[in-house]
């Protein structure tokens, strides 16, 4: 089972003097335990395409699948999708409502006719997923640091236990520390079988991360692949509003002047072959 995405297209305000396409034709595919980031400046569809995966939007040409399940006209059928697809918006933690930590993030699977037996069940293996114990239990979430307010917004949303996480610019407003926290619990989920479909303008993250990549500009898919084929076309073309990671433009410029080294991301890569090519 997986999302597929197949030749989507959306237009806002369609009709009307404000109709702007969004998406022209874009297609990409994220499986269970896979990593797919959604790269791409501001306004190039990232945040348009993530919401049509939790069916928020529906395509106005083209397929959107989640486990063989359409996104389209029907809402009993999308509100399969969302217990399948859990979406986190950039700074999930304005999204905080509930006095306590419990309640926040008990309320979706009470929201989906979760036994009240099972919430607490829920709510510890969620906050544990995190990283949080049971003594943020009946804390009040507006009086945690930022950090773990996004932790708890997270849990909201894992204690449905979706198959997909879909997560839009997730980084946002993080220091490196906490940067690298969150992508560690990422890759934790990823390894227990989740979806990560990581939406982002961060390139080196990216490439850092995902198995797969998907480019977008202005709408359109410009790239997919995993990251080897990604920075090597990345390269050979520059993308508006995206910023090659300075390890990559290193190697791009060493290959210039005709060093035969790798096109890599990877500092301790490109470190090693630069060696070798001294030694010789």
């Amino acid at each position: 089972m997986s999302i597929i995405v197949d030749d989507l297209v959306y237009v806002y305000h369609q009709g009307t003097p404000l109709e702007t396409e969004a998406l022209k034709g874009v297609s990409m595919e994220a499986n269970p335990g896979e990593w797919v980031s959604v790269v791409g400046h501001t306004g190039s569809g990232k945040s348009t395409l993530a919401q049509h995966l939790n069916a928020l939007l529906v395509p106005t040409k083209g397929k959107v699948e989640v486990d063989g399940i359409l996104v389209g006209d029907d809402t009993r059928e999308h509100r399969k999708i969302r217990q399948r697809v859990g979406l986190i918006f950039q700074y999930p933690e304005q999204q905080l409502f509930e006095e306590t930590v419990f309640a926040e993030v008990a309320f979706g699977p009470r929201n989906w006719g979760v036994s009240e037996e099972e919430i607490p069940v829920r709510v510890r293996e969620a906050l544990q997923a995190v990283g949080l114990d049971e003594s943020f239990w009946e804390r009040n979430p507006f009086q945690l640091s930022g950090g773990e307010k996004r932790r708890v917004a997270i849990a909201s949303i894992l204690s449905i236990r979706p198959r997909y996480l879909v997560l839009d610019e997730p980084t946002a407003g993080l220091d490196s520390k906490g940067r690298d926290e969150l992508c560690s619990l990422l890759r934790q989920l990823k390894v227990s079988g989740t979806g990560i479909i990581h939406v982002t303008h961060d390139l080196e993250l990216a490439l850092e991360y995902s198995d797969k990549i998907l480019v977008l500009e202005s709408g359109k898919a410009l790239f997919w692949g995993s990251p080897e084929v990604i920075v090597e076309e990345l390269i050979e073309r520059e993308i508006e509003g995206l910023v090659v990671p300075p390890v990559v433009e290193l190697a791009r410029r060493l290959r210039d002047v005709g060093f035969d080294v790798p096109v890599t991301w990877k500092a301790q890569t490109l470190a090693s072959a630069i060696e070798e090519k001294f030694q010789k």
